[in-house]
């Protein structure tokens, strides 16, 4: 029973990244080893962002009631600022489409993220002797990761065109910025409001959501041009 748990928790958390692969213009193109370099630049992003925290920023304890060290916590989300850097990177190396590229950089990026978030969790965890709630509710993440991920290149692919309307800029710059507070700004407001689990998903996929929604009609006012 225990293991076909974390079999079902892979196969939720996993399918989607693989239907999304072979559904989409990547197995048209074949595009198997650029997603697997994005992969590799999301390593080299996290290492050199786990070398900025231990360097500059000292490690922050929460408060003495348990609370989220919310200064501490935005200090350091700013290093995630270099996620986009390292998408911006992926796109612009990669010829092709835009389509092609949003979707190599972020099938490539969330793809690693999520195996390597998760995958340690779901072998040691999901195998366990007692049925856990927490496994199935981290798939479910995975597949809201995958969503963010791509609205973010979709971002980031817009915010680079040289013919971006200079009064979207700043939309599109909020939108990149709130992309990267996502995580801080649910757990804020789940320690605001003592929100259960599932309601912090629901929360984050409504973020997403909303944010996907947004990116994608920018996304698709310049592809239609």
């Amino acid at each position: 029973m225990t293991f076909v748990h974390f079999v079902n928790c892979m196969a939720l958390a996993y399918a989607p990244y693989v239907v999304t692969y072979k559904s989409s213009i990547l197995s048209e193109y074949s595009a198997l080893m650029k997603v697997l370099f994005a992969g590799m630049v999301y390593m080299l992003t996290q290492l050199a962002k786990m070398l900025t925290l231990a360097t500059f920023f000292p490690t922050l304890e929460p408060t003495s009631s348990g609370a989220i060290n919310i200064v501490g916590e935005v200090l350091k989300t700013t290093v995630d600022m270099a996620d986009l850097v390292g998408i911006y990177f992926i796109i612009n190396r990669t010829v092709g489409k835009p389509e092609l590229k949003v979707l190599i950089a972020g099938v490539g990026w969330a793809g690693a993220q999520v195996l390597f978030s998760n995958f340690l969790s779901f072998w040691f965890g999901a195998r366990g002797l007692e049925f856990d709630w927490k496994y199935i509710q981290m798939a479910l993440d995975a597949n809201i990761t995958l969503v963010h991920i791509i609205a973010t290149a979709a971002l980031v692919w817009t915010w680079t065109r040289n013919d971006l309307n200079r009064t979207l800029l700043p939309m599109v710059t909020v939108m990149l910025v709130f992309s990267v507070f996502r995580t801080i700004i649910a757990d804020i407001i789940v320690q605001l409001f003592s929100l259960n689990p599932w309601s912090y998903l629901l929360l984050k996929a409504i973020m997403t959501f909303v944010t996907a929604a947004l990116s994608l009609q920018l996304y698709v006012g310049f592809t239609d041009m």
